[in-house]
């Protein structure tokens, strides 16, 4: 049985400063949030929040591995992301909408 909630405060519960893609370039990178943070929760989580508020200047590579990996790399898609992830920010407007462009992006690509 799944519990139904999980929040993550990615600034608290995996780094105030995120950067790299891949695991070789950092150990707070996008792979290892999306294979060592991410991935876990949603397999015993029904929905997850994630808190993206006090993260400055984190590179888009940050980004596209850890939420378009699991369209490219794990296979969900994103109808699948969208129900079980949920997004908040209030420091950045644009936040949001950015990581979600990557997952569109990913998405368009494996339907090709």
């Amino acid at each position: 049985m799944k519990l139904v909630k999980k929040y993550i405060v990615l600034y608290k519960d995996f780094s105030p400063s995120p950067f790299g893609r891949y695991r070789t370039d950092s150990d707070v990178s996008g792979e290892v949030f999306r294979e060592d943070c991410l991935i876990p929760s949603l397999n015993k989580y029904d929905k997850i929040t994630i808190n993206l508020d006090k993260l400055d200047g984190i590179g888009p590579s940050f980004w596209d591995e850890a939420f378009a990996g699991l369209i490219i790399h794990k296979n969900y898609t994103l109808d699948e992301i969208n129900k079980k992830i949920q997004f908040e920010c209030s420091d950045d407007k644009f936040l949001i909408k950015y990581i979600k462009s990557f997952m569109e992006k990913a998405s368009n690509l494996v339907k090709k």
